[in-house]
């Protein structure tokens, strides 16, 4: 088959599938997003099924606070408690809204998602965060100089 003979939706899906070997569209990418959760955990007695999240919204001290509450073991890579904690920091900004006792207050928080995200619904959330990460570290490199 030719390459003419291919639909124009199936070159979109292949061109979908593609590896984006540049790290500031895979920073984008990487930015923000949902995750389903196999099994949702209770906050202010409310079934909380999805965690949406934006890196995007941390400032340079919420992902210092967030990284810092695990230990370093080396300043190229971040563990995987560092990865949760800066997960847990990009969903909870991105966590709704609630009214309770006539105040307006999220859902839940950064504390809410680890300790209660189950093991299962850790694994993507820890990935994307330490792919994050590198992504940043990659775009961040190519914006410094040294002369």
């Amino acid at each position: 088959m030719s390459e003419k003979d291919v639909k124009p939706q199936e070159q979109a899906e292949t061109a979908d599938k593609k590896p984006i070997t540049d790290p500031l569209e895979q920073l984008k990418k990487l930015s923000r997003g949902t995750v389903k959760l196999m099994f949702p955990f209770r906050a202010h007695s409310q079934d909380v099924e999805k965690l949406d999240y934006d890196f995007c919204k941390l400032t340079g001290y919420d992902m210092a606070e967030a990284l810092d509450t695990a230990p370093v073991n080396n300043i190229w890579a971040i563990t995987n408690m560092q990865a949760l904690a800066l997960f847990a920091a990009a969903a909870e900004r991105c966590a709704p809204y609630i009214e309770e006792n006539g105040h307006s207050i999220r859902l839940y928080d950064a504390k809410d998602i680890m300790k209660n995200l189950q093991s299962v619904d850790f694994v993507e959330p820890m990935k994307i965060s330490k792919a994050f990460y590198n992504a940043s570290s990659r775009v961040g490199s190519g914006n410094t100089s040294n002369g």
